[in-house]
């Protein structure tokens, strides 16, 4: 397993590998053939997947991204379900391209998913991946997460916003600050049509700024989509280029600066949780503090039915399971 890891920011940039496991996970891909014939896509499920693939590119778009959603959210239904303060909030999505919901998870729900990650740690039923910053995917061990993530009172939140059924994708618990430089989760996480991705972060403790807190540009979400085509790459036939990504953090440093864009540091609370829309750009500032922790768990959330869900990073289809 060490070998693995050492070896994994290799292998997950090896094209072959990602076809045999698309192959051994066709049963769950198969459903994307009318995806795929709908929107141009010229290529078996078991293939690679970028958004220059796609022949016919969907104008369809999240009804809160356009005017017309925004001037009618009072109308949708279920609005009126939400409190004062979401409803402000909600108003501001198309504006804003995020929410900020305090205290909205207790704080002993939020310790008892750092007892059971440490737990779970310690007991070496999970552990850092190759970053040795994160942990992926503890939902699958999680009864506490899986809870955390499928409350109803959030997806009921989800859902409004994108109009369609969301399901979680993946989660991520960070002990420590990723330091990751802006990014739009839509190189990682991608769907056509564009937009239908939501992610939420929840604050496992009081955040300081010493600890590299989560920075993000309120209103860039309405900045248009960088995929692999509007910035050098050096991807082949058989693999994903080494420096890929370096690629698309120059050209994402080189947008921020172009549009003047204005960031916001989130010091959060433990139990706060904001969630963003697919194109917000966003990152995590430089640790001042190497021993401070950073706990939070990240959540990202793909649609059911029509929408096509892939990574554009590594050109993969997305394989949701229940």
């Amino acid at each position: 397993m060490n070998i693995l890891k050492k070896y994994w920011g290799t292998l997950r940039r090896q094209r072959l590998l990602h076809w045999i496991n698309n192959i051994r996970w066709y049963g769950h891909l198969k459903k994307n053939k009318t995806l795929y014939a709908r929107f141009g896509v010229k290529k078996s499920v078991v293939n690679g997947l970028s958004h220059r693939d796609i022949g016919s590119p969907s104008t369809e778009m999240p009804w809160l991204d356009g005017p017309p959603g925004e001037s009618r959210i009072g109308e949708k239904t279920g609005f009126d379900e939400f409190s004062p303060e979401i409803q402000t909030q909600l108003k501001g999505w198309s504006e804003d391209g995020y929410l900020i919901l305090p205290g909205f998870v207790s704080a002993p729900v939020c310790d008892q998913i750092n007892t059971e990650l440490d737990a779970a740690i310690e007991n070496k039923r999970v552990e850092f991946d190759y970053t040795n910053s994160r942990v992926m995917n503890f939902f699958q061990h999680s009864e506490t997460v899986r809870k955390v993530i499928g409350m109803p009172e959030l997806n009921h939140m989800l859902n409004f916003i994108l109009d369609k059924k969301t399901v979680p994708f993946q989660t991520i618990n960070f002990t420590r600050g990723s330091q990751q430089n802006t990014h739009s989760d839509s190189i990682h996480m991608t769907t056509e049509p564009q937009g239908y991705l939501l992610a939420i972060w929840l604050a496992l403790e009081d955040i300081t700024p010493d600890c590299g807190p989560l920075h993000y540009y309120p209103g860039s979400q309405k900045l248009p989509y960088i995929m692999s085509e509007d910035f050098e790459n050096d991807n082949s036939f058989f693999s994903i280029g080494e420096n890929y990504y370096e690629y698309y953090e120059r050209k994402i440093a080189a947008l921020v600066k172009e549009r003047d864009l204005k960031k916001k540091i989130f010091l959060a609370k433990k139990g706060d949780v904001f969630i963003w829309h697919a194109n917000l750009l966003h990152g995590g500032e430089k640790r001042q503090n190497e021993s401070s922790t950073r706990r939070s768990l990240v959540a990202h959330y793909f649609c059911e039915g029509d929408v096509i869900n892939y990574h554009e990073i590594t050109q993969r289809p997305a394989i949701l399971k229940k």
